[in-house]
Order: structure tokens, then C-alpha cells, then sequence
């Protein structure tokens, strides 16, 4: 017997996530820290998760620097990401100018996202 369209149960709501990562993400911001590597392309998408998880990043266009994310290594692990891979892709994301890092001894580092759309072209 054919399927046709009356035959399939439809709903009202559209697809519903628990947990997801709200955009806008910058193009250019994650075209260079996934040329610096894999993990730093992980780790960027955990840092603006985060950002807009707790509305630390806003929509303004004049907003150039995100207000402090604390990046712990627990956090990290979820996504497959060791303590040591994500503070080596941190330096390196801070020397590539992407984030400013505050780094502790014992605690877990803080970054705010500098972003590149604005201050590159």
C-alpha cells in the first residue's frame, strides 16, 4: 500500500532539543581556530556554547570582547577533550588573537572571545 501524505502523523511543534549550540557563530572566527587544529575547533565551539548559554556574548555589532567564560576541564571532557589538549589549543588560539586567556595555577582558565568578524577582513 502506497504512504501518502494524510497517512503520516503530523504535530504542531517543530523538532525540540534538549541541549544545542545557538548561533550566530562567526564564519571567519571558526575558519581559523579550525586551522589551528581539530581540538581547537572543539574547544571553540564549546567557548560559544557556553557564551551563549550564559548570555555572555550579546547581538549587538559594536560587541567586539565576550564577558569572562570559565572553561573547566570537566566541561571539556564531555566533548572528548583532555585537560593538557585543551590548554595547549587555548595558548594557541590566544596567540592567533581569538580569545584572551587567564591562566591560574589550580583553577581552571578564563577566556573571553575576541571577535574576529569585526576586527578582521
Amino acid at each position: 500500500m502506497p504512504l501518502d501524505s494524510s497517512m503520516l502523523k503530523r504535530t504542531s511543534k517543530s523538532r525540540q532539543y534538549r541541549e544545542y549550540i545557538r548561533g550566530p557563530l562567526p564564519l571567519k572566527w571558526f575558519q581559523r581556530v579550525s586551522n589551528i587544529s581539530r581540538t581547537a575547533g572543539v574547544v571553540g565551539l564549546i567557548i560559544w556554547r557556553i557564551a551563549y548559554q550564559k548570555k555572555l556574548w550579546g547581538h549587538s555589532n559594536q560587541r567586539q570582547i565576550s564577558g569572562a567564560i570559565k572553561l573547566t576541564t570537566q566541561t571539556c571532557m564531555k566533548w572528548g577533550v583532555c585537560g593538557n589538549s585543551k590548554n595547549t589549543a587555548l595558548r594557541l588560539m590566544e596567540k592567533a588573537g581569538l580569545i584572551r586567556l587567564e591562566l591560574k595555577r589550580g583553577r581552571s582558565p578564563v577566556v573571553q572571545i575576541i571577535d574576529a568578524e569585526l576586527g578582521l577582513d
